[in-house]
């Protein structure tokens, strides 16, 4: 436990609030010159605080590998405005840890992650509304291009749409209403008005090369859209016999198919353009199919019982 003490004008000093998380003996604390930030090490490794809302950041894990943390200190370049912080530890390790300049935002349910490999960016969207773009290195680390939330919006899912001059959208889907919001630029630019599908999203597949959009409907199945306008194209019938549910659909070899989980132990495979079922696996007829994904030779689900 770390108890945290503001200063008052009298130059006295009152408990403002105690930190809990430690599981062992604390053996170093560190606060930044702005007092933003607090490190703690202990016989459990390092942990950093958000002074401000006394809550605690993520931090590098701790390993009996390591041992204690025995030594702490917070760095600032010049010519960087983020605290890096480095602690020595038991057995010889040197550690940094780098603050992210994002929004401190409460931690909610990641829904949605894509990444667009020429521009070596990755996409995040979490059930609280957030929308969250970095940038990976070689080393794959991230870096962050923005983040901010979507007022009354829920996001099911996050995916890289169609080229806007020589910046690819950001296409950002509702869980309810079909809703789908579409960003650009490094500081998340608003483009447009949202698309509306009019159903519930559970899970989108996009073919950059078809132009073509796929969005599954819980009470109806696949929809096929226009990557460019979201006018519809098909609509894949996948019978609902328990109840309504989320399932992921993903688009075969070359775009020529459509799969999609279902409730009943079946996976089903659309021909994409005359949307007949042309094949389906079947498993146990009471299990839930509701994860699939392909590569160019695998077809891989996940059964739920």
């Amino acid at each position: 436990m770390s108890a945290v003490h503001s200063t008052l004008k009298e130059k006295t000093y009152s408990l403002k609030a105690k930190l809990e998380g430690h599981c062992g003996a604390i053996l170093r604390l560190q606060a930044t010159d702005d007092g933003r930030l607090l490190a703690s090490g202990g016989t459990d490794g390092t942990k950093v605080w958000d002074v401000g809302s006394l809550r605690e950041l993520e931090a590098p894990g701790w390993s009996e590998l390591r041992g204690a943390t025995t030594a702490l200190v917070w760095v600032k370049r010049d010519d960087d405005l983020s605290e890096g912080l480095f602690y020595g530890t038991e057995h010889g390790f040197l550690v940094c840890w780098k603050e992210a300049k994002r929004d401190v935002r409460p931690p909610a349910e990641v829904t949605g992650l894509a990444f667009d490999a020429p521009t070596n960016r990755l996409a995040v969207c979490h059930r609280g509304g957030v929308v969250q773009l970095y940038t990976v290195n070689k080393a794959m680390a991230i870096n962050s291009v923005y983040s901010f939330e979507v007022k009354k919006f829920v996001p099911r899912a996050v995916a890289f749409g169609q080229m806007d001059g020589d910046e690819r959208l950001v296409l950002l889907f509702g869980l309810t209403g079909g809703h789908i919001h579409k960003f650009k630029g490094n500081k998340g630019t608003l483009v447009g008005d949202a698309w509306s599908v009019g159903m519930n999203i559970g899970d989108v597949a996009i073919d950059h090369k078809k132009g073509v959009l796929c969005m599954d409907d819980p009470s109806y199945g696949p929809n096929l859209v226009r990557l460019d306008d979201c006018v519809p194209l098909k609509a894949f019938r996948n019978r609902v016999t328990k109840s309504r549910r989320v399932r992921n659909v993903a688009f075969g070899p070359e775009c020529m198919t459509i799969i999609t989980g279902s409730d009943n132990g079946v996976v089903n495979i659309f021909d994409r353009r005359s949307g007949k079922v042309v094949e389906k696996l079947r498993l146990h007829s009471h299990e839930w199919v509701q994860t699939v994904t392909v590569s160019f030779l695998l077809l891989l689900f996940e059964i739920e019982h």
